[in-house]
Order: structure tokens, then C-alpha cells, then sequence
């Protein structure tokens, strides 16, 4: 569906089941991502920002080596839109249908909710609309290639978009990642939801990108939860 000129721009986000559920449970505003930076993250501590907006109208942000000048000055675009523009949070999601009614329901497998694609304004007489979903109910699809027209959270504002090293988030934002905080272990041992977020973080790019090597992220915040955010019945 082609969007209107009037309209923002909107950018999709995948988003893992654990964190579709934080925010369906109104404990998570944001996210860290490093999409369009693993040339800075390559080598995290040898680059310095130069340059981030002051204008809501600029999307990106400029590094600069900190000790090698022959190296140009990198330019990094804001992956996911800019403030002004909306997210949609792509998950993982299957086609599905009712045995009883005989009607076919798209299903979120974070928490299993089904929304009926008439409610996201497909036509059943209209065999384009339904081709989306023929072939998609035998097995869980990707949230990474989820498109907009399956997505239940749309049009959700970006409030800001800042740069940050991964070490630098605070433990009232780390709770606002949507990370849940083990009780204390005794006195000598407390738990943190920087502690726990790391975790998180090293159990989705661990392999890649760990958090002890501190790299660089951009920090995406949004509204908390509201049920306006999805686009169809939950009656």
C-alpha cells in the first residue's frame, strides 16, 4: 500500500517476542540498534563524534577519526527515520485459521493474538488483498521480512533519535528497554537493569557485536503502549 504525501514517513523495526511483550506490558520505550554503523564499530574507540543535528530536520551524523586524518569523515544516516517520521514494529507472525468459523486470522506469535486482515482494511472480495496471506499458514514467518500491511503497531512516533556508546545508557533508560530486574542476591551481590540489559543485548548480538566491546548505538525513543497503536480490533 502506497503511502500519502501527507503522511510521514514510516520505518520498519523488528522487534524480538520478549520485547513486543514489554511493550505490550507498558515497560519499554525504546531501543538501541546498530544498523548503518559497523564500519565506526569496527573499531568503537577510534572514532569521536563530530557532528550530530540540532535540527529536527537533519537525519544523520558525522564521525571523525581520532588520531588517523587520512581517513575521511563518515557520514551515518539515521536508520530508522527521524523525528516527525513513525515506526512499525515487525515481529514474527504466521497466517492462521479458525477451524470452528472457517475464517483466517493473522497471528502474533509473542503473545498468540489474532487480528482479522478485514480489520486491517483488506477487502475478501478482492483476491490481491488475500494473495498476501495464501501459502503463509504452514509455518512462523520472519518479523524480518514482515511488511507493513501485517504489522499490528503502526504509525508509532519517534520522539528522539540520539547517538550514544552502548556503556553509556543509564539504568533508568536500561529499564525502559524492557528488561525485568532479578531481585537482590544477598548484600554483596546486586542486581542491575544495566546489568540485565547487557545481557540482553549480548544474547541478540553476542556473537557479532558483544557488549564488552562498547559500540556505538542510536537510541530510538517512542510513546509506551497505547492501544491506538494497533491498527485493528482487539474486541
Amino acid at each position: 500500500m502506497s503511502q500519502s504525501p501527507s503522511m510521514p514517513k514510516s520505518h520498519g523495526i523488528i522487534f524480538q517476542p520478549d520485547m513486543i511483550l514489554a511493550y505490550l506490558a507498558r515497560t519499554k520505550d525504546q531501543t538501541r540498534r546498530v544498523k548503518g554503523l559497523k564500519l565506526i564499530n569496527q573499531e568503537p574507540d577510534a572514532w569521536q563524534l563530530i557532528f550530530t543535528p540540532k535540527n529536527e530536520d537533519i537525519g544523520f551524523v558525522s564521525f571523525g577519526h581520532k588520531t588517523d586524518r587520512s581517513k575521511k569523515v563518515v557520514h551515518v544516516n539515521f536508520p530508522y527515520g527521524k523525528i516527525g517520521e513513525t515506526l512499525y514494529f515487525k515481529e514474527t507472525w504466521r497466517a492462521w485459521e479458525d477451524p470452528n468459523m472457517g475464517e483466517d486470522f493473522i497471528k502474533y506469535r509473542a503473545d498468540d493474538m489474532l487480528i482479522s486482515p478485514v480489520d486491517f482494511g483488506w477487502d475478501p472480495t478482492r483476491h490481491h488483498d488475500w494473495d498476501h496471506i495464501v501459502g503463509k499458514f504452514d509455518k512462523w514467518q520472519s518479523g524480518m521480512f514482515m511488511a507493513q500491511r501485517f504489522a499490528r503497531f503502526r504509525d508509532v512516533n519517534i520522539l528522539s533519535v540520539g547517538i550514544e556508546r552502548l556503556h553509556d545508557i543509564s539504568e533508568h533508560d536500561a529499564k525502559w528497554e524492557g528488561v525485568t530486574c532479578p531481585p537482590p542476591k544477598g548484600i554483596i551481590h546486586y542486581a542491575s537493569y544495566r546489568d540485565e540489559y547487557f545481557k540482553l543485548w549480548d544474547r541478540i548480538n553476542g556473537k557479532t557485536l558483544p557488549a564488552s566491546k562498547n559500540p556505538w548505538v542510536f537510541v530510538y525513543k517512542f510513546p509506551v503502549y497505547d492501544r491506538t497503536y494497533i491498527k485493528a480490533s482487539e474486541e
